[in-house]
């Protein structure tokens, strides 16, 4: 099996239709922002810098998935684009490190509001969190490998390992 091994960029997103692995390398406060469709084994992962949303003076050129509701929405387009219809999407978000010490209380420096606008954005496009690996003091690199649907996390000093599941 010939399977394709695509780097996604910060503010960028990609997508994959058959075999192969989306891979960010060194998140820190970004997040990763990951849907899956299940029956047809596509998928996509967005690079997030801001939650958002764009202030009016930053250009929409470049970038798509630099703030969380963009991301979210253009990977939704993409997915429903290739399969035909809108389906039963999971998502996973990996990151929103606070990596250096400031006065910020973690719960409310730039990482924390990453994952609080990756979530919304993520319950606004109507998929289910089935991963979610955020926060803390560490940075991590996340491997998303399709048609699997398998999301593995690495932080400096580990191995690749399945991303946490959200407790029912």
């Amino acid at each position: 099996m010939d399977e394709e091994r695509k780097p996604v960029g910060i503010g960028e997103l990609a997508m994959l239709s058959g075999p192969g692995e989306l891979v960010i390398y060194g998140l820190g406060s970004c997040v990763a922002v990951v849907l899956f469709d299940q029956s047809t084994g596509m998928g996509g992962m967005a690079h997030v810098l801001l939650p958002g949303p764009r202030p009016q003076s930053d250009s929409r050129a470049g970038l798509p998935a630099k703030y969380a509701d963009e991301a979210c929405s253009a990977l939704l387009r993409m997915v429903e684009a290739k399969s035909g219809a809108k389906r039963r999407l999971r998502a996973g978000i990996v990151g929103g490190a606070r990596l250096f010490s400031s006065e910020t209380p973690l719960e409310s420096g730039v990482g924390a509001r990453n994952v609080e606008g990756a979530v919304s954005a993520i319950q606004r496009c109507g998929a289910e969190l089935d991963w979610n690996e955020t926060g803390g003091t560490t940075g991590r690199s996340v491997l998303f490998r399709l048609p699997e649907g398998e999301l593995l996390v690495r932080t400096l000093g580990e191995g690749w390992r399945e991303a946490v599941r959200p407790q029912p």
